[in-house]
């Protein structure tokens, strides 16, 4: 038996499937193994035509439901999870991805001792297709309150590090069915207009980066297209009150004529840019290590060189003692 030591908030998390056979068992098994509140996992199967079904029905907890979407999209996928949740709190996770260890408890408790807020996040961590950490991303190392930042435009985590208070997840429509990507950039912006959002600089999700992931199989130009323009509709909505899709003339999407973003070049770009934090916060040894690691992901990739032997040259210029140290056995 399940014991709460606190009021019973049902949580509902929302989790879109389509195709993640690999993965959605151990994405569910991150949530599922949360016992100390209330729960519902919503598993909105949007077309599936792997057994990612068949994965989802082996687990047998009377805590998952599983709804049929009609395949018209993320944001419809999530509209379908949410008419049906429960819950009190609404949070997300994709169906290829993991859930750290009680990090629905910790969110649960602060939400519960800050009324005032209608959301927390936090920060996250990319894994490998096998779950091994690549990296840590850079989502700043101070707990504070974010909703200014996010009225400004900026975003600095990932929509699934949110648990937000289902009242005002509605208050807002829920997700915009124009954006078939970016949704998640559209909600936090438009969620930092209606209510105060809190960071808490801890990982609270592991995204996985592999070949077949939604990121990794869309057009660039598309997914590039959609994160600019929910930055310019905020602009439109504080300048003139709403936006091109509130006034029902949003502009078309570019075609899907370009390549998308492959895992190797996604987890090689995170590294490159972890190498270059090292290096500005003095961590020269290491800003190497993560800088070979990067060039190691795709070898092939000729910029690469170029950027390693740019952050060598300054490592090197910047202490007379290191090319010792590096090549020393």
């Amino acid at each position: 038996m399940v014991h709460f030591d606190r009021p019973p908030v049902l949580v509902s998390i929302l989790m879109p499937l389509y195709n993640a056979e690999p993965f959605v068992a151990a994405a569910l098994t991150s949530i599922l193994q949360e016992r100390s509140l209330p729960l519902e996992v919503i598993i909105i199967n949007d077309g599936s035509t792997d057994d990612s079904l068949s994965r989802v029905r082996k687990i047998r907890d009377d805590r998952v439901r599983v709804v049929d979407n009609v395949g018209t999209g993320i944001a419809a996928a999530l509209n379908a999870g949410l008419a049906i949740a429960r819950g009190q709190i609404i949070a997300r996770c994709d169906a290829d991805d993991l859930y750290p260890h009680q990090r629905l408890s910790r969110q649960i408790d602060w939400l519960l001792h800050h009324p005032e807020y209608g959301a927390v996040c936090g920060g996250y961590a990319a894994i490998d297709p096998k779950g091994h950490p690549i990296i840590r991303l850079d989502c700043g190392g101070e707990s504070e309150d974010i909703t200014e930042e996010l009225r400004q435009g900026t975003t600095r985590t990932h929509l699934c590090t949110f648990a937000i208070r289902a009242e005002v997840l509605r208050s807002l429509g829920g997700f915009r069915d124009y954006f078939c990507t970016g949704e998640d950039v559209d909600f936090q912006l438009r969620l930092g207009e209606i209510a105060q959002v809190w960071y808490i600089p801890e990982v609270q999700y592991h995204y996985r980066l592999h070949g077949s992931s939604i990121t990794h199989t869309q057009s660039s130009a598309e997914r590039e297209f959609f994160n600019a323009i929910a930055r310019e509709f905020q602009k439109q909505r504080y300048t003139y009150g709403e936006d091109d899709i509130q006034r029902g003339c949003p502009p078309v999407p570019p075609k899907k004529n370009d390549k998308p973003l492959t895992a190797d070049l996604h987890i090689q770009s995170f590294l490159l840019s972890q190498a270059w934090r090292e290096y500005h916060c003095g961590q020269l040894l290491k800003a190497v290590g993560t800088g070979v690691r990067s060039l190691l992901t795709k070898p092939s990739n000729w910029s690469i060189w170029r950027s390693l032997l740019a952050l060598l040259l300054k490592t090197v210029g910047g202490s007379g003692g290191l090319m010792g140290k590096v090549l020393r056995p």
